[in-house]
């Protein structure tokens, strides 16, 4: 049923009386310092959690955007903002805030928050697997670990993709090009060229990081507010915790090009064959229409002599063989026309 004015009208007046995007409350999850849920469940509204956590609301312009966004870290005095696709978090020297933002099963990062939590656990229980020392203060710690759970994930759907796109390529070496191979070869292309993206926007994220020497110093929250503010060259410890993410990241997005070029070669090559084949049938489907035109001659020709008409040829002992002679000569002569003309625009050349 078409909606009429008067539909799009109503609809337009109720959704007219809905909150508006600074008063939309997200729903949250609050981490005490031993990692444990303090507060399983909380709604709270951009303009609490920007006055509550001390953060400009500027800050949260993306808290509650749709889209993954691009990765980015927001460094404050007393808090440190963190957005990695759909992982979304406040950092204090002793809490952290997790922002839900209720991603689907089919979206790329819809278990991103599950690892989190895991891995945030881990490590703020001494289970640090890193190499990193667990003296870290709480904060690192915390921004560690959600580094640790994109890098894991990407890792983790860069593996998955590989697998299959080499299974693709070694089925196309062996199967007809014309099975699924090449579709499914396409699917995982495009899967691979979304791991490749999101891989190089967190190594610019990190890297901007990395330039940064007084965000990099202002990260430790909880000297500061023990009044043993770091100077703006003392941030070692989390240089190179980025430097290893930061080598992770490239990594990935190397190998990922390396197989997205290979993937694109297969499928340039995949498409030559492709025209060839198609060109091949196109000159077989010439051959037969040349073929069928001699045949139509010959039987126009047969089909005079059949008519019930006096054509004076119907007591002669030889009239029969020689139109039959006559006929198959005539369809061999044009067929052979037929196809040396289409040999000559076979060789024409630009």
């Amino acid at each position: 049923m078409k909606p009429t004015p008067q539909d799009i009208l109503n609809l337009s007046l109720t959704l007219s009386h809905g909150r508006m995007n600074g008063t939309t409350e997200l729903t949250c999850t609050l981490f005490n310092a031993k990692g444990t849920i303090e507060t399983p469940e909380t709604r709270l509204t951009k303009a609490n959690i920007a006055r509550e956590y001390k953060v400009d609301g500027r800050d949260l312009r993306t808290v509650d955007a749709v889209s993954e966004g691009i990765p980015h870290f927001v460094i404050r005095p007393s808090t440190i903002f963190i957005s990695l696709f759909s992982l979304r978090l406040l950092v204090q020297s002793d809490r952290v805030l997790l922002i839900r933002c209720g991603s689907k099963d089919t979206e790329p990062h819809a278990f991103l928050e599950e690892i989190f939590v895991t891995d945030l656990q881990s490590k703020l229980c001494g289970n640090h697997r890193s190499g990193f020392p667990i003296s870290l203060p709480y904060e690192i710690r915390v921004f560690e670990a959600a580094l640790a759970s994109v890098t894991a994930h990407l890792e983790a759907e860069h593996s998955l993709v590989r697998r299959e796109i080499e299974h693709s390529l070694k089925d196309l070496q062996s199967e007809d090009i014309a099975s699924t191979g090449p579709r499914t070869l396409l699917e995982n292309g495009k899967k691979l060229v979304n791991i490749e993206q999101r891989a190089r926007q967190m190594r610019t994220a990190v890297q901007e990081l990395l330039s940064n020497d007084e965000d990099l110093a202002a990260m430790y929250l909880t000297d500061q507010q023990a009044g043993r503010p770091h100077a703006i060259e003392d941030h070692q410890e989390v240089e190179y915790l980025l430097e290893a993410y930061y080598k992770s990241h490239d990594a990935i997005v190397e190998s990922a090009g390396a197989l997205l070029s290979e993937v694109h070669r297969t499928q340039d090559a995949i498409l030559s064959i492709l025209d060839v084949r198609r060109n091949q049938i196109m000159v077989f489907e010439a051959q037969l229409e040349i073929c069928m035109l001699g045949f139509a001659v010959s039987t126009f020709v047969a089909g005079l002599y059949g008519m019930n008409v006096v054509n004076y040829l119907e007591d002669s002992p030889y009239a029969f063989p020689s139109l039959v002679a006559g006929c198959v000569m005539g369809t061999l002569l044009l067929a052979r026309f037929g196809m040396s003309r289409l040999q000559k625009f076979r060789r024409m050349q630009l």
